[in-house]
């Protein structure tokens, strides 16, 4: 039988290396002690960082940054730090990235050097804008429904449907689920199904293409 093999302490280095492509290692004077980040080297070839402030290697300045920066906060409170930032990409494009900051302590467990981690977060900032522009569409269409008097709006009243009924079934009608329902509308997902049943059983129908007809007859989308 095979001698078993003692388990190998991973060395500093090999713990860095593992975090993913962009990382970036300061010391309390600002200064890069370690750096790989193919993002910057595509904006800045044969640029010099490491022995470089991590202001003027990273982001072209004289003087340490006053505000978004994700490496100070860290050593004065020992906790990590999160920032984001947003630039233009090669292609003209908006991009986000955010900045994570993680201290790294010595013997006496002082903040000796921060690991600063940079990751792409262009689509989650897309995707939040637009989820965005949704609610913002959907805050206006119920602000308008909203205004009108009971006896202006435009179906029969012996539905009794709700106001908040009415502002599922719009969106029901328009073809949304009923967990994206319940993300525009703020209320859980078993909430809105409690609605979708009482629309159903006021209106007299059996499925949401009987009720988005109903809602297009009555002129609700």
């Amino acid at each position: 039988m095979a001698p078993k093999r003692k388990p190998t302490t991973p060395t500093t280095w090999q713990i860095l290396t593992s975090l993913g492509e962009a990382v970036v290692v300061v010391d309390r004077d600002l200064r890069v002690l370690w750096c790989r980040d193919p993002l910057l080297a595509l904006h800045r070839p044969g640029a010099t960082i490491v022995g470089q402030p991590c202001y003027a290697a990273l982001l072209g300045r004289r003087e340490p940054c006053t505000d978004g920066c994700p490496v100070q906060p860290v050593f004065a409170t020992g906790r990590p730090h999160a920032v984001e930032r947003r630039f233009m990409g090669p292609d003209g494009g908006e991009q986000w990235r955010e900045a994570r900051a993680y201290p790294i302590v010595d013997g006496q467990g002082r903040v000796a050097y921060a690991a600063r981690i940079s990751f792409d977060i262009t689509q989650r900032k897309l995707r939040q804008a637009a989820h965005r522009r949704d609610r913002e569409a959907l805050e206006r269409s119920l602000s308008e429904l909203n205004r009108l008097q009971v006896d202006q709006l435009p179906f029969q009243p012996a539905a009794a449907l709700t106001r908040r009924e009415l502002e599922v079934l719009r969106l029901l009608a328009q073809g949304l689920s009923k967990p994206r329902i319940a993300v525009l509308l703020g209320i859980s997902a078993n909430t809105v199904k409690r609605h979708v049943t009482n629309i159903f059983n006021k209106l007299g129908v059996n499925d949401r293409a009987q009720a988005a007809v109903w809602a297009a007859r009555q002129g609700l989308v």
